[in-house]
């Protein structure tokens, strides 16, 4: 029912906003702006064994048709102040586990500009891990019809609340942003048991970002220390380390599954080039995790387009894996049950954190006017034994397997 409710508001909300897509909403008052922007999406999953989802803080859904997962509609407002001072705010809905008003401010900030060169922003601002990070959520300014899965599916916590200073310098014949932030965010994860929230409290990085009219390159570096009271297995930290006092001395080496007050430690790079019609991206990603088993990941992703007039084509491939093999919990003591109940359940929750999947997507994307495109893509999605990690499944899979899926989508910007 809340389903039929979302996809029929959204359209509703379309419709109503068509007579505006030919040019940004007059308000009327001076240095005061909405511009809003949204996505139609039907998405097709043809697999028995998998929930699919775009990115871990959504639900996934089983086989066949579903309009949620690519579907948003978001407006933002700006308001200048003077030529120094603006404050920006920005809406989004879209389905989540649990929907609110705060949930639904993607970013909320006052930016002051100290000269020409620097630029201080104060409240909720967008997370800058991913390159399309300040517009991810609008489809309309992103070749595809959804982000690759393997790379930016992984991360969930696309704001944070926090300050950020910025510089601005020439360099050669482009422009480079050198940006320092720190703060508090909160990373949501869905699953079939319900969603969950953990905090990432401090939460700080650093980016250098070069562009000019055809080349983009950006390095980025962030840490966020992990608040999870809640933290499921800190429980299973526990048992192991009773179990090396009594009868299973190894069991200590392998407890340190929690992840409550550990450190993240996020690294990305990426590079884009936009010229003679040609469109080729690419990002780069590692992860390092303060945790026993399973500790780096990396993922990546290259796409390459074309335009011919209105319509361009592309094909991306993308992978997301845990560097190094997947661990394999040592055997426990034959004589104690209990011990091998313990066993199988730590080799569960490390599978749990084991990933190997990647993707091949091709598409098109057909702008039909200045403001409206319509988008098709066919993905192809490999994953091997016990390497789900984005998406969840119906059953635990202990062998390779792949899916399709087909996403539609109707983007516009207004």
């Amino acid at each position: 029912m809340f389903e039929l409710r979302y996809r029929l508001y959204l359209l509703l909300l379309w419709i109503i906003t068509y007579p505006f897509q030919a040019t940004a909403f007059d308000t009327g008052i001076d240095n005061f702006h909405i511009n809003g922007y949204g996505s139609l999406g039907l998405v097709y999953n043809d697999s028995d064994d998998i929930y699919y989802r775009h990115s871990i803080e959504q639900e996934g859904f089983d086989k066949g048709f579903d309009w949620t997962t690519a579907s948003n509609l978001g407006m933002q407002l700006d308001y200048a102040f003077n030529h120094k001072l603006t404050f920006t705010t920005q809406f989004l809905l879209e389905k989540r586990p649990e929907n609110s008003l705060n949930r639904s401010i993607e970013s909320a900030f006052f930016s002051y500009h100290i000269n020409d060169a620097f630029e201080l922003n104060i409240g909720r601002m967008p997370n800058g891990v991913f390159m399309s990070s300040e517009y991810k959520n609008v489809g309309f300014a992103n070749l595809w019809a959804h982000h690759p899965v393997e790379f930016y599916g992984q991360i969930a916590s696309d704001k944070y609340d926090g300050v950020e200073l910025k510089h601005h310098s020439r360099l050669a014949d482009g422009m480079l942003t050198t940006s320092i932030w720190g703060g508090r965010s909160h990373f949501p994860y869905a699953s079939s048991d319900g969603s969950e929230e953990v905090i990432f409290e401090p939460n700080y990085g650093v980016s250098l970002r070069w562009e000019n009219q055809t080349w983009q390159f950006r390095v980025l570096y962030s840490q966020a220390k992990i608040n999870d009271k809640a933290d499921p297995v800190a429980a299973l930290d526990e048992a192991l380390i009773q179990a090396s006092e009594f009868g299973w001395p190894e069991a200590a080496s392998l407890a340190g599954f929690s992840i409550n007050d550990t450190w993240l430690k996020y690294l990305a790079a990426g590079v884009s080039y936009d010229k003679d019609n040609w469109l080729i991206q690419s990002e780069l990603s590692l992860v390092k995790a303060e945790t026993s088993v399973q500790d780096k990941y990396a993922s990546g992703y290259l796409s390459v387009g074309h335009r011919f007039g209105s319509i361009t084509p592309y094909i991306i491939v993308s992978k997301f894996k845990t560097l190094g093999s997947r661990e394999k919990i040592t055997s426990a003591p034959a004589f104690i049950p209990a011990y091998q109940q313990l066993q199988a359940i730590t080799q569960a929750a490390s599978n749990a954190m084991y990933t190997d999947q990647g993707s091949i997507g091709i598409g098109a994307r057909w702008d039909v006017s200045q403001r409206v495109s319509l988008k098709a893509q066919w993905d192809r999605t490999w994953v091997e034994k016990y390497g789900d990690f984005i998406f969840e499944q119906k059953n635990p899979i202990d062998k390779q397997h792949s899916f399709n899926t087909f996403s539609l989508t109707m983007d516009f910007i207004f």
